[in-house]
C-alpha cells in the first residue's frame, strides 16, 4: 500500500544547522527537498572526483590484482591513485588510437613496397614526376601500352602502377593513389614503440589493481559526502537562520518533533499540497512485496495520488506467467534453477527467488490441469498424471481452442473490471463513483460483444442492457456539472474512444492463449522431429537429444520473452490504463547513513 506522507519545513540556527543534518541523517526518515539550488563552489570538484573515482574502479576490474595482495591507502593518495589510474588508461586508449593508424599506414604499403614517400619529393623538385594508379582489368585493357608506365604489383581485382613523367600535368585515366604521410621505416619504428609502451601500460594499470579495494571503499565515502553537502547547501538561509524542507512518512512524524525538541529547532508539519513533488513509498507485507523485483526491472513507480497494485499485479502476473509458458517440465525447471542459484547468489535479493518459486509453481499446476508435459501428450495420459487434467482445457484436444480463448475474455473482463471497482471505490462519496460502476458495466457487455464477433457466440439480450445502462451512467455522471447538459455534452465527446480502447483491451488477452499454444505446438514440433532421427543407435540418439534440448531451449527463450512483452504488458498497459495510471511517481530516498 502506498504510505501517507506528511511535508515538513525545519527552521535551525546557522552555528547548529551542521549538527542537525547530521542527526537528521542518523534518524533517516526525511525525503529532502531542496529549497535552493546547491552552490556548485564545493559540490562540482566532488562530482568530478567520484566521477573519476568511478572510472578508476571500471578501469581496474579488468586487472587481476599482484599475489602481494591489496593495499590500504590515506585518502588524499587514493584520490591522487585514482586520477593516475584514469590518466593512465586515457593514455592507452590514445596509445591504441595511435597504433591503429599506423597498422593502416602500414598496411597501404602491402601493395607498393617499402619506401619513403620524401623520396617522391625530392624526385618533384629535380624535375620528375611520380604518379601513383590502381586499375581494374578493364581499365587496364582501355589504357594501352605506355612507356614511362610501370606495373608494380598486382592482385585479384586491380593492378597497382606508377607513371614516372617530365610534367607535373600529365595524367592517366585511372584513380590516383595519394602516398602514405609516414615512411614504412618510420612506422615500423612507431609501431613497436607503441607495443612497447602499451605493455608497460598493462604491467602498470595491473599493479595498481592492488588500490580497487581501497578506492571501492573510498567511494561511499565520497557519495556520503556528496550528499550531504547537496542538502546543507539546499537550505534556505534568512538572516542568522536555515530552513529545510522534505516529506517524511506519517507515522514517523514523532520522531522528527522529538528530535526537534531535543535539539532547540522549529519545525512546521503540513500536508503536501504539490502531489508531483512527494516521494513514493510503498510497504506490503512480504509475501507481496515479492512482486517488487518486477517493477524495480520495469522502472515505475506510482505517483503518490496513483494507486498501489502490487496484490493484483502480483495475482494476475502469476495467472500469465503459468498461461504463457505453460508446461509443468519448464515450471520445474525453473524451480530446480532458482534453488540453486539462491544457494550460489547469497547476496542476492531473496524477494527475486520467492517469485520464480511462485510463477513456477503457477505454471506447474496449470500445465498440470492442461496436461502439458515438455509438449508431450503421451505424458500427461500416464497413470496419476492424466487425473490431473482437466479435459475441457486439454492442451491437446482440438476442439478446447474456442473455450480457451474465451477463458482469456473472461480473465481479461474480471482484471479490467477490478480496476474501475478500485477507481469507484476511492471516489465512493461522489457521483463519478457512479461513472466507474457504469463502466464496469460497459466492459461486462463488451465482452458479450467480443464472444459473437470473435468466437461467433449468440449476442444475449442482457449484453444490450448492460451496454445501454452502462453509456447512460457515464454520460450522466462522468463530468457532473450545475449544467447537467454541459457534462453529458462533454462525456459524450470522450466514451466513443473509451470504448472502442475498452473492447480493445479484452480483445487483447486472447495472446494469452495464442503465445501459449504457440509454444506447445512448438516444444511438439521439435519432439517429433527427434523421434523421426529416433533412438536406434548412439550416433541417432545424440542428435534426437541435441534436438529436443536446443528445441526447448529455444522455446523456454521464446516464452520469457512473451512474459516480458505480453504478461507485463496486460498489466502495465491495459490494467493501469483502465485505473488511469501515469506511473508518475519517483522513489522516496530519505536522507540516512548508508
Amino acid at each position: 500500500m502506498l504510505v501517507r506522507m506528511k511535508k515538513l519545513t525545519l527552521l535551525v540556527s546557522e552555528p547548529e544547522r551542521e549538527n542537525l543534518l547530521l542527526k537528521l541523517r542518523k534518524l533517516g526518515t526525511v525525503h529532502i527537498k531542496n529549497v535552493t539550488t546547491p552552490s556548485t563552489g564545493q559540490i562540482r570538484p566532488l562530482e568530478e572526483e567520484i566521477s573519476q573515482v568511478k572510472r578508476a574502479i571500471s578501469i581496474l576490474a579488468g586487472y587481476k590484482a599482484p599475489a602481494s595482495g591489496k593495499i590500504s591507502r590515506e585518502m588524499q593518495e587514493i584520490a591522487d591513485t585514482a586520477k593516475e589510474v584514469v590518466s593512465i588508461a586515457g593514455e592507452k586508449e590514445e596509445a591504441i588510437k595511435n597504433l591503429e593508424y599506423v597498422e593502416n599506414q602500414i598496411d597501404w604499403y602491402k601493395p607498393w613496397g617499402s619506401f619513403n614517400p620524401e623520396d617522391l619529393e625530392a624526385l618533384k623538385e629535380k624535375g620528375i614526376f611520380v604518379t601513383l594508379y590502381r586499375a581494374s582489368k578493364k581499365a587496364l585493357k582501355k589504357l594501352g601500352e605506355k612507356k614511362n608506365i610501370h606495373i608494380i604489383t598486382k592482385d585479384k581485382q586491380y593492378t597497382y602502377l606508377a607513371q614516372i613523367s617530365d610534367s607535373p600535368d600529365e595524367r592517366l585515366p585511372l584513380e590516383a593513389i595519394e602516398p602514405a604521410r609516414h615512411g614504412f621505416d618510420d612506422l615500423g619504428k612507431r609501431r613497436e614503440s607503441l607495443n612497447v609502451r602499451l605493455k608497460e601500460i598493462e604491467l602498470l594499470l595491473g599493479n595498481m589493481a592492488r588500490a580497487s579495494g581501497s578506492l571501492k571503499k573510498y567511494l561511499p565515502e565520497l557519495e556520503k559526502k556528496y550528499t550531504f553537502l547537496n542538502v546543507i547547501h539546499g537550505m534556505k538561509e534568512e538572516k542568522k537562520f536555515s530552513y529545510l524542507q522534505g516529506f517524511c512518512p506519517a507515522d514517523k512524524v514523532k520522531d522528527i518533533i522529538a528530535l526537534t525538541k531535543s535539539h532547540g529547532s522549529g519545525y512546521l508539519i503540513e500536508e503536501p499540497d504539490e502531489p508531483f513533488e512527494v516521494p513514493t513509498l510503498i510497504r506490503n507485507p512480504k509475501w507481496i512485496s515479492i512482486i517488487s523485483p518486477v517493477f524495480k526491472f520495469m522502472n515505475t513507480i506510482p505517483g503518490y495520488k496513483e494507486y498501489d497494485i502490487s496484490l493484483w499485479f502480483l495475482m494476475f502476473f502469476s495467472i500469465f506467467f503459468a498461461m504463457l509458458i505453460g508446461d509443468v517440465g519448464y515450471g520445474l525447471l525453473f524451480m530446480i534453477l532458482a534453488f540453486f542459484a539462491r544457494r550460489k547468489l547469497k547476496n542476492a535479493d531473496k524477494r527475486i527467488f520467492f517469485l520464480i518459486y511462485t510463477l513456477s509453481f503457477a505454471t506447474v499446476v496449470w500445465g498440470a490441469i492442461t496436461g502439458t508435459w515438455f509438449g508431450a501428450e503421451n505424458i500427461a495420459k500416464m497413470p496419476f498424471l492424466n487425473v490431473l487434467v482437466i479435459e475441457r482445457i486439454d492442451s491437446f484436444v482440438t476442439g478446447n481452442q474456442n473455450f480457451m480463448i474465451y477463458m482469456c475474455f473472461v480473465i481479461g473482463v474480471i482484471q479490467l473490471s477490478i480496476a474501475h471497482f478500485i477507481k469507484a471505490f476511492r471516489i465512493i462519496n461522489t457521483f463519478k463513483a457512479l461513472a466507474e460502476a457504469g463502466w464496469i458495466l460497459i466492459l461486462w457487455g463488451l465482452f458479450f460483444t467480443a464472444g459473437t464477433l470473435v468466437l461467433d457466440k449468440p449476442f444475449p439480450p442482457l449484453a444490450g442492457y448492460l451496454l445501454i445502462t452502462g453509456a447512460s451512467l457515464v454520460l450522466l455522471f462522468s463530468n457532473p456539472q450545475k449544467n447537467v447538459i454541459k457534462g453529458i455534452l462533454v462525456s459524450l465527446g470522450e466514451i466513443p474512444l473509451k470504448i472502442i480502447s475498452s473492447f480493445s483491451d479484452i480483445v487483447s488477452y486472447i495472446r494469452l492463449f495464442a503465445v501459449g499454444y504457440a509454444s506447445l505446438v512448438l516444444a511438439n514440433t521439435f519432439n517429433n522431429m527427434a523421434m523421426q532421427v529416433g533412438f536406434n543407435n548412439v550416433l541417432s540418439g545424440l542428435g534426437a537429444a541435441l534436438i529436443m534440448f536446443f528445441g526447448h531451449a529455444l522455446n523456454i527463450v521464446l516464452c520469457l520473452m512473451a512474459v516480458i512483452v505480453h504478461g507485463i504488458r496486460l498489466n502495465m498497459l491495459e490494467f493501469s490504463g483502465q485505473m488511469g495510471m501515469e506511473w508518475s511517481g519517483r522513489e522516496y530516498d530519505p536522507f540516512r547513513e548508508k
